[in-house]
Order: structure tokens, then C-alpha cells, then sequence
């Protein structure tokens, strides 16, 4: 079995059940923006609630940067709903049932130690732009994970122009259609 991943390998696709009660795929995810992937473990733990409220705090300035937050544990979906609520998220957990995490080097802990947690930035074209494993404190690498973000290309960017004119040009005349047809 190969190790972990790392900075610059496509990251593995998944499809996991959201506590938004749908199957995501993160192939489906990254063609409209970059991930922000948070892995864990101990989902009763207190760094892990730390960790997941400096997420919803940065989940803001992570959307203007074009990149989604999303969280996986081997947990089952009911205990991350709860933990979901008891945080007031905004954003999916998701119950890892095929052991994604392992592949980014999350591992369950020892009896009474937890395994640490990883952050990873997934871009547009499915590939590991950041990874933490272990991350000392989501809360740290934030700054980091924004500097990246801020530097990935626009999500057009590889768009040929002749399908930008036309989505321009659609656009352009749905607002004159819509001005024809409002009264003066």
C-alpha cells in the first residue's frame, strides 16, 4: 500500500455521506471551487472543537477566496449531526465509512490518545496544495491556507474566450430583456 499523500499528488476522490443528508464527491466539489479539507478522528475531542470553530470562523474569507470547507471522521453521521449543531457549523461533516483519512496519514490514536488531525487545500484540478498532517492549530495555519488560496487562478481561467464572450453575451441581453419588459 502507497503512503500518505503529499503536497503536489492528486488528492484521492471520495463520496461520503454529508450531514447535509447527500453523498459528496470531491471530484463533483473541486470543479467549483477549492476544498478546504479537514481530517479527524476524535470527534468528541477538544482540539478537534477548537479546530472546526476556527474553520466556521474563517469560513467567510475562505468563500470570498473561492474554496469550500469541508470536514471527515470515521464517525458515524448521527454523532457528527450532533456535533454539527452543538458547534453551529455551516459547512458538512462528513462520516468517512471507507477510510479516506487514512490516505492523507490520519490514524485513529491509542486507546485514550487521539490521532492528530491534517488540513489540506484541494485546488480546481484535484490536486494537494496544502497539507498539514499533523496540524498544530487550524487557527495557525489559516493565514497560510488563505496566502495559497489567493494564488490559485480564477476558476475561469483555462476557459476558452469564445465561451466566455458567450456567457457574456447572454448575460448582457437577459438584462436588456429584463429592462424591456419591467414598466417605466
Amino acid at each position: 500500500m502507497p503512503g500518505p499523500i503529499a503536497i503536489g499528488d492528486e488528492a484521492p476522490n471520495f463520496d461520503l455521506t454529508s450531514t447535509e443528508g447527500a453523498v459528496l464527491m470531491l471530484r463533483d466539489e473541486v470543479i467549483r471551487t477549492a476544498v478546504v479539507l479537514y481530517l479527524f478522528t476524535d470527534h468528541e475531542g477538544e482540539r478537534v472543537r477548537r479546530d472546526l470553530a476556527a474553520l466556521a470562523a474563517g469560513r467567510e474569507r475562505l468563500a470570498r477566496l473561492k474554496a469550500r470547507v469541508l470536514a471527515a471522521a470515521p464517525a458515524p453521521i448521527a454523532r457528527l449531526a450532533e456535533l454539527q449543531k452543538a458547534l453551529d457549523l455551516r459547512f458538512p461533516l462528513l462520516s468517512d465509512d471507507r477510510s479516506f483519512c487514512r490516505l492523507y496519514g490520519v490514524e485513529p490514536g491509542e486507546e485514550g490518545k487521539p490521532g492528530a488531525p491534517a488540513l489540506a487545500v484541494v485546488d480546481r484540478r484535484q490536486q494537494v496544495r496544502f497539507l498539514a498532517n499533523p496540524v498544530t492549530a487550524v487557527e495557525a495555519a489559516l493565514p497560510e491556507v488563505e496566502k495559497i488560496l489567493s494564488g490559485l487562478p480564477s476558476p475561469t481561467a483555462g476557459y476558452p474566450r469564445a465561451v466566455l464572450n458567450r456567457c457574456v453575451e447572454w448575460w448582457i441581453n437577459a438584462l436588456r430583456r429584463g429592462r424591456r419588459a419591467s414598466p417605466a
